[in-house]
């Protein structure tokens, strides 16, 4: 069975559109079947991941993710965000004899947070972000008249 990738732009759309209907997504798997149908709509040969969809709509700020974590025996190995990809900031303290002591690695694009027993994410929750037009301006462009 043949299958087709959509363009990243099909994707960001397709998010927009989904999230203009449902602004709150409870699950990535929701998140996935909604989608997966919209971009069905245009193309029933299109194929879609979970991973692509979180990591375009954070990319493109068109949801705000909610991430509850599980414990991971690993703790923080990773360098590179599980959620969006990006990259991890460390969060550093010093200790008491003078040393540095890793607490936790942050991701900056998605809010992600690497805590040395709970680093592995296990549910998402998107919220529509709502885009803040410039000031004084309406989101046509057009002057807001006071």
């Amino acid at each position: 069975m043949a299958y087709r990738i959509p363009t990243e732009e099909q994707v960001a759309d397709a998010i927009a559109d989904v999230m203009s209907r449902q602004p709150h997504v409870r699950s990535q798997r929701e998140l996935v079947m909604l989608v997966s149908t919209e971009l069905m709509c245009d193309d029933q040969d299109y194929r879609i991941g979970a991973a692509r969809i979180r990591k375009v709509g954070v990319r493109n700020g068109l949801f705000d993710v909610t991430i509850s974590y599980a414990h991971d025996s690993r703790g923080m190995s990773s360098i590179t965000c599980p959620v969006c990809g990006g990259s991890l900031e460390s969060v550093m303290n010093r200790t008491l004899d003078g040393g540095c002591i890793e607490l936790r690695r942050i991701c900056e694009d998605c809010g992600y947070r690497a805590d040395p027993g709970n680093a592995r994410p296990s549910r998402y929750v998107f919220d529509r972000r709502l885009r803040r037009c410039p000031r004084g301006l309406t989101s046509s462009g057009r002057r807001r008249s006071c």
